[in-house]
């Protein structure tokens, strides 16, 4: 017999007849035929580990079934279908875990292309910001110099060639 059909030959065991403490050790010779004192000592354990039975004080593996003993054997049936679910739910938060890790990774990346993308996007503004500066300035140079040549334009010479022209 294997550890998990006698947890629940002693589970069902325990539960048909709560109103007493049974020794594991004798009760696991008597009904089952079972005399592996580690094994039946393994199973004790985990069952009072687990809050389904409270052991004698002065005998750790005479128990007395819980209620929470009770109402899980109700609602699994078994102790391979109570297993079946703690490694569903092990599995489940697993994936939950690496779901949240994948997520966090995509996060990091979205701040890291976002801090760039800003970054390159205040270098571009400040070269643009520099270009218009420095346009301005062709411009405001490009404006004296246009008055400057209207000033010499309209501004006559001084005529000294002319009168020698008129003595000779």
């Amino acid at each position: 017999m294997n550890r998990t059909e006698l947890f629940d030959k002693i589970l069902n065991h325990l539960i048909e007849n709560p109103n007493n403490y049974w020794v594991l050790i004798p009760t696991c010779e008597k009904y089952f035929g079972v005399s592996d004192r580690r094994l039946i000592e393994s199973i004790g354990d985990e069952i009072i580990e687990r809050g389904w039975a409270t052991p004698k004080k002065d005998d750790k593996y005479s128990v007395y079934i819980h209620y929470d003993g009770i109402e899980m054997m109700k609602k699994h049936k078994s102790y391979s279908s109570f297993e079946k679910s703690i490694n569903k739910a092990n599995n489940r938060s697993k994936v939950e875990k690496n779901i949240k890790i994948i997520l966090s990774i995509i996060g990091g990346i979205g701040v890291i292309y976002g801090c760039v993308f800003t970054y390159i996007n205040y270098q571009k503004d400040r070269k643009i910001d520099n270009q218009q500066k420095e346009i301005k300035k062709l411009n405001e140079k490009i404006d004296s110099l246009k008055t400057e040549l209207k000033q010499r334009t309209t501004t006559p010479y001084p005529m000294k060639s002319t009168s020698l022209v008129l003595q000779s």
